[in-house]
């Protein structure tokens, strides 16, 4: 168990002048590059309780999935909204199956503690003391006991931080009544009301811990935007993106009350904080929350600052990953390269739907792979990788609909498509991010909301459909497929046994690893049936390359769900001069023997074909779905 030395420690902080940065860090090393890192994000409430065991819960059964589905559809719809139990220990307890999957850094959701007299934060984003991790996830001890461990297995932790705003702490006056929101206002600030109490009634006084909000620092109004909830999410056309006085950079998140960083202390404030939680648990970066609603000297001042404390306690390669959502124009006023600080941004919104259509076989490939071109404004066809993070499922699904990837999929490919998503991902320049449950193929949708159960308020969808792409997957009684009671940890399902296939290959410390890591990437074309080589359409096999000095790997896709597609797809010339073949180092439709233990089967090649004109080409035909990388 995770010793905190008592003589340093202060058990229930209240303020920041009592908190000691150097608690007891030990340093644990950065990676020498984050591009090397498989992410994996998990919500602490939705993730596991511990006790998933054969004696405690059974496995959900993949041939009979309506064995242990619910019984009572509005009781699991209504539980959605609400914590259902998953623990810091819960996830100690899982980091073997993580592992297994080929996760090398964990990205967990906010462990703060929330208020208590509110059911539904828990997502964690609603802060009510920056000082304590929320009791319903565990303790203190219990994250760093979760670090420590993770870090024994080389696996890095990432925590997931809010500097932009708090949680619905305290209540506006207006008119002689108190609300916990208002309509977006720009002049003047709304009234200050009163503080929200542990039983969520507006107080005067903050008279326990439970109360208001925390530290101390934080209970001074003026520090509070005070405009009242946003209503329009980007710039105007009209508007500097980049200016203060933008709505969405002064508005509040719905209730969540967002900070005026015009006062200096409280960004000092923030900043005391969040170095004191890597003194103390010793964790390797954070993701940082809502950044595009931050004024962006704020972040570079934070991001500074919390990049100087890392390296002064050995931790080098300290990773900023911001929320920036926006498109590339907006990222780049926060990246490191620009000089603002956040290191890199994740790949919500468009690219992420390009990523989901060119695999499903409804998107143009090009609109992805362009994306990693000379015209990608973040960087080269090799060094763009360092400042993306691939996302395919996510928490919010920001700009698309509220669905996982799986939704919808009736093909008996759909664990095979749902895997070979990831490995997509896992293939293609960026740093890849699996979310929970994606490696068991949830199929979360907000089309199961049922509205006479309960509909959605007008300014509260997020409340209600984000619940369906944030399923339990411990046993709950919100568990996928609308299920409750069975746990979904299984080791040997087709989709999770493919993704850890191909992870193992990515994680290779030789020339086949190290290009599918941090190789140069191009689209290749291809010819179907003696046509003139052309690159690819949509539903059609797709292919592409990385390239590191010498050694290129060739990855392809069938994007067609249904039926088997083949083409022969175009090589790196040069590199097989003498070469007469490549190596199949993966393919989908091995059994799962040889997916797990590779290593027993003897090793088999695809010739290569040299043309009159100097190409050199591969001919592949693939099943639906089907992925081969060869190397």
């Amino acid at each position: 168990m995770a010793q905190i030395p008592s003589n340093n420690y202060i058990s229930n902080p209240t303020s920041v002048s009592e908190l000691n940065i150097n608690i007891r860090t030990k340093g644990f090393k950065s990676p020498a590059s984050w591009r090397d890192q498989v992410l994996y994000f998990l919500l602490p409430d939705r993730f596991s309780d511990g006790l998933e065991t054969t004696k405690n819960r059974p496995l959900f059964d993949i041939n009979n999935p309506s064995l242990y589905r619910t019984n009572n559809r509005p009781k699991w719809i209504t539980a959605g909204k609400e914590f259902q139990g998953g623990t810091i220990k819960g996830i100690t307890s899982k980091l073997s199956y993580l592992q297994n999957l080929g996760v090398t850094t964990i990205w967990i959701g906010p462990i703060w503690q929330q208020r208590i007299d509110q059911n539904d934060s828990y997502h964690g984003y609603a802060i009510q003391n920056f000082l304590n991790v929320d009791p319903r996830f565990g303790t203190i001890a219990d994250l760093i006991e979760l670090i420590e461990q993770a870090h024994q297995r080389s696996i890095y932790i990432l925590l997931d931080v809010i500097y932009n705003h708090t949680g619905d702490n305290w209540f506006y006056y207006k008119d002689g009544q108190f609300y916990n929101k208002l309509p977006y206002r720009h002049h003047p600030k709304y009234d200050f009301g009163a503080w929200r109490s542990q039983d969520g009634l507006p107080t005067a006084t903050i008279n326990s811990l439970l109360d208001g909000v925390w530290p101390i620092e934080l209970q001074n109004p003026e520090w509070y935007s005070r405009h009242g909830k946003i209503e329009r999410w980007d710039p105007e056309p009209w508007e500097d993106p980049l200016h203060p006085d933008c709505q969405f950079r002064k508005g509040d998140f719905i209730n969540l009350k967002s900070f005026d960083y015009q006062y200096e202390e409280l960004l000092n404030v923030m900043i005391r904080i969040f170095q004191y939680w890597i003194g103390l648990t010793d964790c390797d970066g954070f993701r940082i929350d809502t950044v595009k609603h931050l004024p962006w000297d704020v972040s570079r001042i934070f991001c500074g600052a919390i990049h100087e404390y890392a390296e002064s306690i050995g931790k080098d390669n300290f990773l900023l990953l911001g929320e920036v959502c926006g498109g590339s124009e907006m990222i780049k006023n926060y990246l490191e390269i620009f000089g603002r600080n956040i290191d890199a941004s994740l790949d919500i919104g468009e690219p992420a739907e390009r990523l989901e259509k060119m695999i499903k076989g409804i998107g143009d490939p090009k609109l992805f792979f362009e994306q990693f071109s000379e015209k990608d404004i973040l960087g080269s066809h090799r060094d763009t990788g360092r400042y993306h993070v691939s996302i395919l499922d996510d928490h919010d699904r920001v700009g698309r609909h509220k669905c996982r990837f799986a939704t919808g999929i009736t093909s008996p490919y759909r664990y095979l498509q749902t895997a070979h998503a990831v490995g997509v991902q896992l293939t293609t320049l960026g740093i890849p991010c699996i979310y929970y449950g994606t490696e068991q193929a949830f199929d979360g949708t907000v089309d199961q909301h049922d509205y006479s159960v309960q509909g959605f308020e007008p300014d509260g969808e997020l409340l209600y459909a984000d619940r369906y792409i944030r399923e339990s997957m411990f046993g709950s009684e919100f568990g996928a497929f609308e299920t409750s009671g069975c746990h979904f940890f299984n080791p040997e399902h087709p989709t999770y046994l493919r993704i850890a296939a191909i992870c193992k290959i990515r994680q290779q410390n030789n020339k086949v690893g190290l290009a599918l890591r941090r190789g140069r990437q191009y689209f290749r074309e291809t010819s179907v049936l003696g046509k003139p080589f052309s690159y690819p359409n949509a539903n059609e096999l797709v292919a592409w390359s990385r390239i590191l000095v010498d050694k290129e790997v060739v990855i392809a896709l069938n994007t067609n769900n249904e039926a088997e597609r083949g083409a022969e797809i175009t090589i790196h010339a040069p590199f097989y001069q003498t070469n007469n073949s490549l190596i199949i180092l993966y393919d989908g439709s091995w059994s799962d023997d040889r997916l797990k233990y590779p290593e027993k089967y003897p090793p088999e090649s695809i010739p290569v074909k040299r043309h009159p004109d100097g190409r050199v080409t591969v001919s592949l035909v693939l099943p639906p779905a089907g992925m081969v990388i060869l190397g």
